[in-house]
């Protein structure tokens, strides 16, 4: 077992899952290093030691928008779960924000280790419920509230993000246009 504690709401979910990534050796990855490239197969799912990572995708427009942020401890999976599944080509690119550093286990021995423990399958499980409440709540906060709402719920649940990203990429993340958040954030 890692010498990190990494929790999630049931604080059980990733200690059992760092379990087995415990014989992987941590890989470093220097700020705007890639963990996914757009249009490559997601053939891993790590776990954030350290650092900050985030996930982006192009919309239609061109525009490259900020999907999630990865830090620990508490959004410490790192992986683009639809094309870790599917084996298709991602829609989004993975990259360190700051020096970071992460285990991981690729798709054949992360589909080795499901077929050989059950206790796995039901960690993955709950993991992905987990995730599923995460994003409903994300479309959830992007349909109903405000600007200004936004930014004081990600300043009140994400308050040390603020000195750590840069404006304009928490304003993407929040669906905003930077100048708009800057505004509301001076207000706070």
């Amino acid at each position: 077992m890692s010498a990190y504690s990494i929790k999630t709401s049931d604080n059980s979910t990733l200690l059992h899952l760092e379990s087995y990534f415990s014989e992987q050796v941590p890989v470093l990855l220097k700020k705007g290093d890639s963990f996914l490239a757009y249009d490559e197969p997601n053939q891993k799912v790590g776990i954030l030691l350290r650092g900050l990572m985030y996930a982006t995708y192009v919309a239609e427009s061109g525009q490259e928008w900020i999907s999630r942020f990865f830090y620990a401890p508490d959004n410490a999976i790192v992986s683009s779960h639809d094309s870790f599944l599917s084996g298709e080509n991602s829609s989004e690119a993975i990259r360190a924000y700051e020096d970071s550093e992460i285990i991981y286990i690729t798709k054949p021995e992360f589909d080795q280790l499901l077929e050989s423990c059950n206790e796995l399958q039901g960690l993955v499980r709950r993991m992905a419920e987990e995730s599923y409440v995460n994003a409903l709540k994300r479309v959830h906060m992007l349909q109903s509230l405000t600007a200004s709402q936004r930014v004081k719920k990600f300043v009140k649940e994400h308050g040390d993000l603020v000195s750590r990203v840069q404006r304009q990429h928490i304003a993407s993340y929040l669906g905003i246009h930077r100048n708009i958040f800057t505004r509301i954030l001076n207000k706070i």
